[in-house]
This record gives structure tokens, sequence and C-alpha cells, in this order.
């Protein structure tokens, strides 16, 4: 009888430490400016400026970031909403009269689910914070809906997206770039040296 309980101890002890370091799910949903204005072309606005509501903008920014945050918490997938950083706009969960309630995080699920604007620093922030609380064995999905565009169209040398309260006074300053998005993901692990 001792035998089992110490086996049993054990086996609730491996599975306590099994636990403890098992894989976590991460996820960062960037929604960016759903209603640009004349500081973006239009040639780099979602659907080439075209079909923008005057009043409310592009209701696709915010209804294929809220389905992407609901698909995430609330389907199979499962992520803890701990580990999921929505970056949407100015900040705020977008809300207009007579919105299918379908898309409104506050009535359908009692909290909002937007965390911080979609400005550059953010999202800069928000992948560091990441990068430095998951482990190898994690997985990190980022999602983003914004305008964009490339710095040199006809060599597609630089693309990026427009983030919140971009400038073209300073253009570097509301645009993220993909070498940008790539040094902050792509982390360099020691090679294993086979013998």
């Amino acid at each position: 009888m001792k035998k089992v309980k110490i086996i049993f101890s054990l086996m609730a002890f491996i599975a306590m430490i099994s636990a403890v370091d098992a894989q976590q799910k991460y996820a960062l949903i960037i929604g960016g400016d759903y209603k640009p204005g004349e500081e973006i072309p239009d040639n780099h606005k979602w659907n080439n400026g075209l079909n923008m509501d005057p009043d409310k903008g592009y209701d696709e920014f915010w209804n294929d970031s809220y389905l992407m945050w609901k698909l995430l918490y609330n389907h199979k997938y499962r992520y803890s909403n701990d580990n999921i950083k929505v970056l949407f706009a100015d900040g705020v969960d977008y809300t207009f009269p007579l919105q299918d309630i379908h898309y409104n995080s506050f009535l359908a699920n009692g909290f909002n689910i937007t965390d911080a604007a979609a400005t550059k620093t953010n999202v800069m922030d928000a992948l560091d914070d990441m990068i430095l609380n998951i482990n190898e064995e994690d997985y990190l999905f980022v999602w983003i809906m914004s305008n964009g565009g490339n710095t040199v169209p006809s060599e597609n040398e630089w693309s990026y997206v427009y983030l919140w309260g971009y400038d073209p006074g300073d253009p570097d300053a509301g645009r993220l770039y993909d070498y940008e998005l790539k040094d902050k993901l792509v982390i360099s692990r020691p090679t294993k040296r086979l013998l």
C-alpha cells in the first residue's frame, strides 16, 4: 500500500510539473485606423477608399478584429483572455447606433476586449512584453487588419501597415514595417551541435 501511495504521489508531482511548464497560447490582435483621413492615400486604404461610410468608416476593421478575438477566446482554441492582447484604433471598442449586437463586445460578453490604442509604441511594447513572457514551447499568433502600402511599390521593397495616429510629417512613427515585425518575432535560438 505504501508503494502505491508513493507511486501516485510521484505521478501527481510529475503531472503538476508538466502542467506548470505546459505550452501556452498567446495572441496579439491589431486593428488599425478604421476611419482614415486624407493623410493616407486612397490606394493605401482598405478597399482603395471605396465604400467607406462617411460617419462610421470601415466596419470591417472592428467586425474582423472582434471575430478573431471571439474565435480564439470563445471557440475550441480556448486562449485565455489574459493571453490575448487587443490593440484597436483609438483604444476603445467600436460601437455605433444600431450596431449588430454580435459585434458589440460589451453587450455580448460583459466587458470590453480592447486593451489599448493601435499606436506604434503600443504595438512594439506589446510585442516586447509577449516575447519576454513566452517560452520556446509557447505559441504566438499575430493578426493585423489595417490599411497599408510599401515604400517602393514597383520593387515591393518594404511593406507596412498604418497604425492609429499616423502623421505624414513623421511617417515612420505611425507605420509598422515588415522588417520591424520580423525583428521582433525572429528570436535567435542556440543551435544544437551534432557530434
